[in-house]
């Protein structure tokens, strides 16, 4: 896996996934220690503050992302909203209520969350130095929504039910709590449906082409040799290819081995294309 060189914006970028990732490491470990040691009801105290403090990161990111100029604001819309959302929920409902994170809810929102930006964190950090990825990773980072994101979603709900009942009633507070788990339901489906055509687009098709390219290429070279060991008295070899065209070669310019070279080469840049349009 090479290493690329990168100019300033991409090491700066490599740099911040490389410390969110750690810090999200971090936690979880802190998490997996401290929770048989001082079981569910005593773990606020010894990571909240932690935790809430590296829930901003995706925000942090997704900002710096953007003042960089390294992509474009349509395609951040989605990590930007839920960005604000953990900030909300860390610091709108649980850190002014700190008697909800008592709840076995609040250990599974740490372990959902957890695990949804280290693999989030690697997965870019490897892209922006080595512009691709372990397999695994690439796997994960496409397919962990399946168990993280039903998980997240029943901690948060959990955890802004319990919140009504430490808000005064009919105050501003009360009204938007309401509002917010009302609300999860309708957003939960529309974000179940965002991620499962990302996924189809970032990894079940980009598995397609890498299925399709090697029987692509193979059909077609062997298809040139074919032709090209059929000796002719003519002064040109005219080859056919999958996609009905013909290229034409003149055999007293090139040896036997260049001309075979000339349509390999011209057949496996036909496949590579075919298979990519597919």
């Amino acid at each position: 896996m090479p290493l690329y060189p990168l100019p300033f914006k991409q090491r700066l970028l490599f740099f911040f996934n490389v410390a969110a990732m750690t810090l999200w490491l971090c936690c979880f470990m802190r998490f997996l220690i401290l929770l048989p040691l001082v079981g569910r009801r005593f773990l606020p105290g010894g990571i909240a503050d932690f935790f809430h403090a590296v829930a901003v990161t995706p925000v942090i990111g997704t900002l710096l992302l953007l003042s960089l100029g390294l992509t474009k604001w349509k395609s951040q819309i989605w990590p930007l909203l839920n960005g604000i959302k953990m900030v909300c929920i860390c610091y709108a409902v649980i850190f002014p209520h700190p008697k909800i994170a008592k709840h076995t809810s609040y250990s599974l929102l740490i372990t959902a969350w957890c695990l949804q930006y280290i693999i989030h964190y690697s997965y870019h950090g490897f892209r922006v130095k080595t512009r691709t990825s372990p397999f695994f990773l690439f796997w994960l980072q496409y397919n962990n929504f399946y168990i993280v994101y039903p998980l997240s979603v029943v901690a948060e709900m959990i955890q802004v039910f319990l919140s009504l009942s430490f808000v005064e009633e009919d105050s501003i507070h009360e009204l938007a709590l309401k509002a917010m788990f009302v609300g999860y339901i309708p957003v939960a489906y529309f974000a179940w449906g965002h991620l499962k055509s990302r996924r189809d687009i970032k990894f079940t098709e980009v598995m397609k082409k890498k299925q399709l390219r090697p029987s692509a290429e193979l059909s077609a070279t062997k298809i040139d040799f074919k032709l090209l060991n059929n000796p002719s008295d003519k002064q040109e070899i005219k080859v056919s290819f999958k996609d009905k065209h013909t290229m034409a070669a003149d055999p007293s310019a090139m040896s036997v081995a260049d001309l075979g070279d000339y349509f390999d080469s011209h057949s496996r840049k036909l496949a590579i294309k075919d298979s990519i349009q597919e």
